[in-house]
């Protein structure tokens, strides 16, 4: 990596490492937040989607703009507002309080993506490589913030749960505009505002349908969906070009990033309820102690699934992180009597399979399409992620609701198990990495 680079690039890491830890911190304290918040489970399974749903909404109008105009404006928003939303989430005392803080903090979402598009334009041999260690560092996120919050909540407060994370991103935004490039200003069209609020819109009443459960809701999504799709059709310059959805290494890495998404979010939302439960009694110190060893294997394995997607390409990566996750749950399913069994199953599963599996999508996808369209790209990979993810936590909140039992932990793991191999079928239409032609840079 050239030294002028490697500022941007420690800047970028540290934005993906607080915001995975951001996005995990409430699943290891979720007992506890339920019991200060009085919340019964399905209400702890909309805490724990909020922040992913709100990223959903807003991904895909932050990446548009960091393809027309630059990656770096954009992600000094997107940290403030990280920032705001931690500390609210940090001092919340009822629901839609913290709430409001998570969904704060889901504007941050788009920070990924937008990543991307800086690390495009900063490493364009070796983009395969600043993917791998970025979305591995996300992994390794997600992991610090389980390991973390719980001792934090243990030892201090559930406060610092949310505000030590504040602080680093704090720091990162007041050091990025030192270090990040000005970025490619490849488009200066007027944005599309009508189709981002219809997108917005689509997606939101589609996340409502999906929690409540409602007809009406999903019906309303359709309508708003059709008018999106009606205005990108005539918009001179579209939020999302509908002929990149059309690519079939876009929309082939989008179904495998939902299905993703959903089995390892509802492994993530059903350990901690086991852990927790009589047979185990665990605190979440104890929860948070039991995932280290995932940490410690996630911070390995996003370099190098980002070298084995250049090597052996990203179909081969694709398919050992899909069925890596597969054999982890299924183990949890058979076998999560001890607490060793536990750690096992999840250091395969988000240690191994979901650090490679996502390296390879992400990858997959951005090779797929042009440098101009890095954003957009990636983006929709990340809202299959999330509208995955948020199906995975209500389903399985929705299990443990009905019936809290051995049984029922035992059919949630199976069931995410099925859900990640379902899309094998598709791992043919991922492309191989290209070298992308250079475009040019102002400052």
């Amino acid at each position: 990596m050239p030294s002028t680079t490697r500022p941007a690039m420690i800047v970028l890491a540290a934005l993906a490492v607080t915001i995975g830890a951001l996005e995990s911190i409430p699943f290891p304290a979720l007992p506890l937040l339920q019991r200060e918040l009085g919340l019964d489970p399905a209400q702890a399974g909309l805490l724990s989607t909020t922040l992913i749903i709100t990223s959903a909404i807003t991904m895909p109008v932050v990446a548009k703009i960091a393809d027309d105009r630059g990656g770096r404006r954009i992600l000094l928003v997107l940290t403030w507002c990280i920032v705001a939303g931690a500390v609210l989430s940090a001092f919340a005392t009822t629901l839609p309080v913290i709430l409001l803080g998570q969904f704060l903090q889901g504007l941050g979402g788009g920070i990924l993506p937008v990543s991307f598009v800086v690390a495009r334009q900063l490493f364009t041999d070796s983009t395969p490589v600043a993917v791998g260690w970025l979305t591995g560092l996300f992994t390794v996120g997600t992991g610090l913030g389980v390991l973390t919050s719980g001792p934090l909540a243990d030892a201090w407060s559930r406060q610092w749960m949310f505000l030590l994370p504040a602080l680093v991103v704090a720091a990162v935004a007041l050091v990025a505009p030192l270090v990040l490039p000005g970025g490619t200003r490849i488009r200066t069209a007027r944005l599309d505002w009508l189709g981002g609020v219809l997108l917005a819109l689509t997606l939101a009443t589609l996340m409502l349908a999906l929690y409540a459960g409602a007809p009406v809701l999903l019906a309303l999504a359709l309508v708003f969906g059709a008018g999106w799709v009606l205005v990108e059709r005539r918009a001179a310059h579209p939020l999302v070009d509908l002929n990149v959805l059309r690519t079939r290494g876009v929309w082939t890495a989008s179904v495998l990033a939902g299905a993703l998404g959903a089995s390892y979010s509802a492994t993530y939302f059903l350990v901690p309820q086991l852990l927790s439960t009589p047979r185990f009694g665990a605190t979440p110190s104890d929860i948070s102690l039991y995932l280290f060893p995932t940490v410690v294997v996630a911070i390995v394995v996003g370099p190098v699934s980002g070298l084995l997607v250049r090597r052996a390409g990203a179909r081969v990566a694709l398919v050992a992180g899909l069925v890596l996750t597969a054999a982890g749950t299924l183990f949890l399913a058979l076998w999560h009597d001890l607490p060793w069994q536990i750690v096992l199953g999840m250091l395969v599963t988000l240690g191994l399979g979901v650090g490679t599996a996502s390296t390879a999508t992400y990858t997959s996808v951005i090779a797929s399409v042009r440098e101009e369209n890095t954003g957009v790209a990636a983006a929709t990979c990340g809202i299959a992620r999330a509208i995955g993810a948020a199906l995975g936590v209500l389903a399985a909140a929705a299990l443990l609701t009905s019936s809290p039992s051995d049984d029922t932990f035992r059919l949630g793991f199976l069931l995410a198990a099925v859900v990640v191999l379902l899309p094998l079928a598709l791992v043919g239409g991922a492309p191989g990495w290209v070298r992308p032609k250079p475009v040019t840079t102002v400052p």
